[in-house]
């Protein structure tokens, strides 16, 4: 084959490739990242099943989403979603051991990880319920130089971790007042909350140290 030729087949492959480029860009694609304990599962997405490992990604056509994760020794996982055009959607799961050989897999350094985000998760997700319903939240601490104003536990409900109560710390007792007022120009009364005062002034420290 002449010189000529080769050149001109070259020239015509890269072309082909440059419009099939051209025309996956086009292509509506969406995108799946399994964030999965244990590190090797079973993934069927609308019906496709394959073997994945966690960090896997997976292109998906934009819509309504099925997703199932099994392994032998853990409960199935089914989770229902849709992605738009462009999205990451992240699947972050760790499934259910029923044998302590399955938990011991989810002892790996990878699994652990993945345990340790959805905790992470919880957590901050809780936070932020608990700041809804409690818009208090979002203005504490307040410091001044006669009291501070913060979270503590709650001494009407001690057991109970989803209660708490607001915290005033005096450092002058005549200030009670004024963190009584503070709290109200925020739009907070004595009837929202459960208030907790304590005396941290000089006098008092002092008595209670037996000095």
């Amino acid at each position: 084959m002449s010189r000529k030729k080769i050149t001109v087949l070259i020239i015509i492959a890269a072309s082909l490739c440059i419009i099939g480029l051209i025309i996956y860009g086009f292509i509506p694609r969406a995108t799946i990242r399994l964030s999965v304990a244990p590190d090797e599962f079973t993934v069927s997405i609308n019906g496709k099943k394959r073997n994945a490992k966690t960090g896997d990604t997976v292109s998906v056509s934009p819509g309504d989403i099925e997703i199932v994760l099994s392994r032998g020794e853990f409960d199935t996982y089914t989770e229902k979603f849709t992605v738009k055009n462009g999205e990451t959607k992240e699947v972050l799961i760790a499934l259910n051991a029923q044998t302590d050989a399955a938990r011991e897999l989810l002892e790996s350094e990878k699994s652990q990880i993945i345990i340790q985000r959805i905790g992470g998760k919880k957590v901050e997700q809780g936070s932020k319920e608990l700041t809804a319903k409690n818009p208090i939240l979002k203005v504490l601490p307040i410091e001044d130089r006669f009291y501070t104003i913060n979270v503590c536990n709650s001494e009407k409900y001690p057991n109970d971790k989803t209660k708490f109560a607001i915290c005033i710390r005096l450092f002058d007792l005549e200030a009670r007042q004024s963190a009584i007022d503070d709290l109200a120009a925020r739009g907070f009364s004595m009837n929202d909350y459960e208030y907790i005062f304590v005396d941290l002034t000089y006098e008092n420290i002092q008595e209670q140290s037996g000095e």
